[in-house]
């Protein structure tokens, strides 16, 4: 996001949290500010003097990182403080995992079944926003539920499915097609709901769908490895965290482009194309997974 926004020449400010990584924002002009999301005072700065606000902190669920906290009473701290501070947009970054991992097919008219905790913090976390923005127009709240998201510096997926091709083996589900989405498609998603989306809409994007194996087979390629991509079993298992091995075996695919109209959203990037980007970073930016 930071990185899309500079090279639409906005001038951004970050707010981070504490022992974050800071080389992104350092690269790209940004002036950061340390915030605690569930310290409602320590927002001001970041929100001083502030257009637009993209929310786009969610703990994923890959150990003990208070997601359901962030998600209800960090969400309601940036949204009390964006009114304070006068900002005119509110954009925040959902999934398609709140559709849940019962049904693999996702359109805009699919209900929410979230299952587990993580899902569901998300489900209620639109649930309010949207709530927020029948009671008050302003700031105008719009929701992006993206495709899981599959890029460089994705430490779920893509350094896992690094790893495995290193190690001469690939082993991911026999799964059907799920859909992916490139971050900086994510990106331009939300900035194109930010200038031109409706408040309380949802819109939800993707790049592209592939299946794990599709997936295995194309970074193998990236990397000019000859690493064999085979089907997870009982002597072959898995490197993936739990969550992300759960998402790639329920497929969540979406079959819908209803909003891309609106948005003027078009997906820039295949799964190919992704997959050489990633081996690309992955060769030239070590300082990103200094931690692996």
């Amino acid at each position: 996001m930071v990185e899309y926004l500079f090279q639409q020449g906005e001038i951004s400010k970050g707010a981070f949290r504490k022992g974050a990584h800071l080389k992104i924002m350092d690269l790209n002009g940004v002036q950061g500010a340390e915030v605690d999301l569930l310290d409602h005072h320590s927002l001001h700065e970041a929100a001083e003097g502030v257009d637009t606000v993209y929310s786009m902190a969610s703990p994923m669920p890959f150990g003990d990182e208070g997601f359901a906290e962030v998600n209800s009473k960090g969400l309601m701290n940036i949204l009390e403080v964006a009114r304070e501070a006068g900002v005119k947009t509110l954009v925040h970054l959902s999934t398609l995992d709140v559709y849940g991992f019962g049904s693999a097919k996702v359109t805009s008219s699919s209900k929410p079944s979230p299952r587990g905790e993580y899902q569901q913090s998300k489900l209620a976390a639109d649930s309010f926003l949207l709530d927020a923005a029948a009671k008050e127009p302003s700031p105008k709240i719009t929701i992006v539920r993206a495709a899981r998201a599959f890029g460089a510096r994705d430490e779920t997926l893509a350094v896992p499915l690094l790893k495995m091709v290193e190690s001469g083996a690939v082993a991911v589900s026999n799964s059907p097609a799920l859909s992916f989405t490139h971050p900086k498609d994510i990106a331009q998603a939300m900035y194109q709901a930010a200038s031109g989306g409706s408040g309380g809409k949802v819109y939800l994007v993707k790049s592209f769908d592939a299946t794990p194996m599709e997936l295995g087979g194309a970074m193998t390629g990236a990397m000019g490895s000859p690493a064999r991509v085979k089907a997870e079993g009982f002597f072959a298992k898995s490197k993936l965290p739990r969550y992300t091995a759960e998402q790639l075996k329920a497929g969540p695919r979406l079959e819908s482009t209803e909003g891309w109209a609106e948005l003027g959203y078009a997906p820039k990037f295949g799964l190919v194309q992704t997959c050489e980007e990633i081996a690309k970073w992955y060769r030239k930016e070590p300082w990103v997974i200094e931690a692996h």
